[in-house]
């Protein structure tokens, strides 16, 4: 989703100084349906018709879609470069390998795929920056709603209270129940059916036990708490 961005020619030049390809996409330097080169791109998530990838160094708006149409060669952490057409699916930003000219990925080596933690208030204030980024989000969450038809359920953090919806393409929500507490969750942060929403990776929810034991007290204890 491109983001429009209203600042001064100082901030743009200072913002702008060093930045790759993937980073103009996502804020409008460069115009949709450009033909680019994005090299040295890092693949953090693989779907059945592309993956994610992130420009380094990992950081707001330096991660995007990469459609290749069918299942990728790439694997997460492997380094590609790309050539393909910027474009706005949906509102959600991908480079579409079979639009351009001369689209391509190929794979010139391999790391450690970044994950960038965030608090769910950080990331709710622009989550624009970190479409199609992994993530981490740091706080406690509870499960407020239970999956749907679709495999989407919602989350509640703790202490801030803001809710995310999550989704199932990589996680078996057949395991999430109502009141699920979770210490963190890592996935791809992404836009779809007009929603923002995280998708956890198969292992990428810590489940935790949120109960709260009873503590024990005499009579004469409990009326000195109201002294």
């Amino acid at each position: 989703m491109k983001k429009l961005l209203l600042v001064s020619l100082v901030l743009l030049l200072a913002a702008t100084a060093g930045a790759g390809v993937v980073y103009d996409c996502n804020t409008g330097v460069i115009a949709e349906f450009t033909d680019v080169v994005a090299p040295g791109l890092v693949v953090t998530a693989v779907r059945s018709s592309g993956f994610a990838a992130t420009e380094l160094p990992a950081g707001p708006f330096t991660a995007i879609w990469v459609y290749t149409g069918s299942a990728p060669a790439a694997v997460v952490g492997d380094i590609v470069d790309v050539s393909a057409q910027y474009k706005e699916y949906y509102d959600l930003s991908e480079l579409s390998v079979g639009d351009a000219v001369a689209g391509s990925v190929t794979i010139v080596g391999s790391t450690t795929a970044p994950i960038i933690p965030l608090t769910a208030a950080e990331l709710m204030v622009d989550p624009e920056a970190y479409e199609s980024h992994a993530i981490q989000i740091t706080d406690g969450m509870a499960v407020c709603s239970a999956p749907n038809s679709y495999g989407e359920w919602t989350v509640s953090t703790l202490g801030s209270c803001i809710d995310i919806m999550m989704d199932d393409y990589w996680y078996d929500d057949t395991t999430v129940a109502l009141c699920d507490c979770y210490d963190w969750a890592i996935g791809m942060w992404t836009y779809a059916y007009g929603a923002w929403r995280l998708e956890p990776f198969v292992d990428g929810i810590a489940k935790v036990d949120c109960t709260v034991d009873n503590d024990s007290m005499t009579f004469g204890q409990m009326k000195s708490l109201f002294r």
